[in-house]
């Protein structure tokens, strides 16, 4: 649908808006086959404005938006507001949220500002990790597929056919003995093994929105029954977003404070191991994302979050010892990260 038809649209199902001089603009959002629009009233007109995602089902996950959208409401998860739907027409219209997200404040004093925000962002996602698929909820919508071992499996797969062939110095036949190691066969298993909750599936710092300073979630229509630390593990080893060591750590304490005050009796050390191997997994997958749709779908900017990417595994899976096989897979062709 284009531009011009959403609006036209906005205007016939908002009736506030239906006079109204409105200013468009376009949200691109990467690797989403959603199309945003934002309709605000143009300087000086009375209303206010709306985002209108119009969305194809090649996705199966973005016909459940609504559906989720409801469910994360009524559970006091906060997710912007419906002004409308037309699931005839695969529109939804949904509260303008703003530009602000986590990410924007990544150079800000770590103290007064970051901390306090991703500490917020933490207590606002803790409730849906507390819904367990040992008692899943009456008004639960149709999910995704869960995280098992055959889906952590395909991440580690998606990562060696869509990032080591272009950019690991490894030759192919040594890359394919590590895909095939028992290490990484290991790691899936254990994980998909482990209890699961509903888990937001894309907990990164551009789908925390930020509203007078208090976090809103977006993207979380690929919602499913996963590890919490899958979710946190995306937020605290974020490529996009300049995050040390020390404060990663900082931030796992705090989530594990809330785990303690829910009455959860897990010790840090496990909770702190299955933290590391869900990053390992979740940094698998966002690098195969990179050379995916850096190379194939020609959207370069993604290459650039690479070396982030290619460091923090390393940290993980090499330091902390979530996967030490994957070492020599790491030595990009051009230089080695050390």
């Amino acid at each position: 649908m284009e531009v011009a038809e959403i609006e036209a649209l906005t205007r016939e199902v908002l009736p506030a808006l239906r006079e109204t001089p409105l200013v468009r603009t376009v949200i691109e959002r990467s690797g989403s086959s959603r199309r945003f629009v934002k309709l605000r009233p143009a300087e000086g007109a009375a209303g206010t404005g709306v985002v209108a995602m119009h969305y194809t089902l090649d996705r199966p996950e973005n016909g459940r938006f609504g559906a989720i959208t409801d469910f994360l409401r009524g559970r006091g998860v906060p997710v912007p507001a419906i002004r409308h739907r037309d699931e005839g027409r695969q529109v939804i219209w949904l509260e303008d949220l703003g530009t602000e997200d986590l990410a924007a404040h990544a150079t800000d004093d770590w103290d007064t500002v970051r901390r306090p925000l991703y500490a917020a962002a933490l207590r606002a996602v803790f409730p849906l990790h507390r819904v367990a698929e040992t008692s899943p909820p009456p008004d639960l919508p149709a999910l995704e597929k869960p995280f098992d071992a055959a889906l952590y499996r395909w991440e580690q797969d998606y990562f060696f056919t869509r990032f080591a062939p272009h950019f690991s110095a490894l030759d192919a036949a040594a890359c394919e003995a590590v895909r095939q190691s028992p290490e990484l066969a290991a790691l899936a298993e254990s994980l998909g093994k482990a209890p699961r909750r509903l888990i937001h599936r894309d907990f990164q710092s551009s789908n925390v929105m930020l509203r007078a300073g208090a976090p809103v979630f977006i993207d979380y229509q690929g919602m499913r029954w996963g590890l919490a630390e899958y979710d946190l593990a995306s937020l605290l080893f974020d490529p996009y977003v300049p995050i040390d060591a020390s404060r990663r750590e900082d931030l796992a304490r705090d989530y594990f404070d809330l785990k303690r005050a829910a009455g959860d009796a897990e010790s840090y050390g496990v909770f702190r191991e299955r933290l590391d191997r869900c990053a390992c997994q979740r940094l698998m997958q966002a690098l195969g994302a990179y050379g995916y749709l850096g190379l194939e779908k020609g959207q370069r900017e993604f290459l650039k979050f690479i070396p982030v990417a290619v460091e923090r595994l390393r940290e993980v899976a090499v330091g902390r010892g979530a996967a030490p096989s994957l070492a020599p897979v790491l030595c990009p062709r051009d230089s080695c990260v050390a």
